[in-house]
């Protein structure tokens, strides 16, 4: 089973990867391919030429003073990573 440790994300300017540590990887599969079941950001094939797959993902942080939020357009990409909040 993949597992990461609770991240501590700050509300600073880190970047995502310094922020989310170790969630990074295992959201891009740590190893798996995107068309495992397991995959936390599925491409499953639908058939007939059919394919579905995640297009985007986010990471929230909420605290009592204050959030981070980071959004990727490109799930996969380590430099695709924006910080919005």
């Amino acid at each position: 089973m993949l597992t990461a440790p609770r991240p501590e994300p700050g509300f600073g300017d880190e970047s995502a990867a310094k922020a989310w540590g170790a969630w990074l990887p295992l959201i891009d599969g740590d190893g798996l391919a995107r068309a495992d079941h397991r995959a936390l950001l599925p491409l499953i094939d639908l058939g007939g030429g059919n394919v579905w797959g995640t297009t985007s993902v986010s990471l929230v942080a909420l605290a009592a003073d204050g959030a981070r939020y980071d959004f990727s357009a490109l799930p996969g990409d380590p430099a695709a990573w924006n910080r919005v909040l």
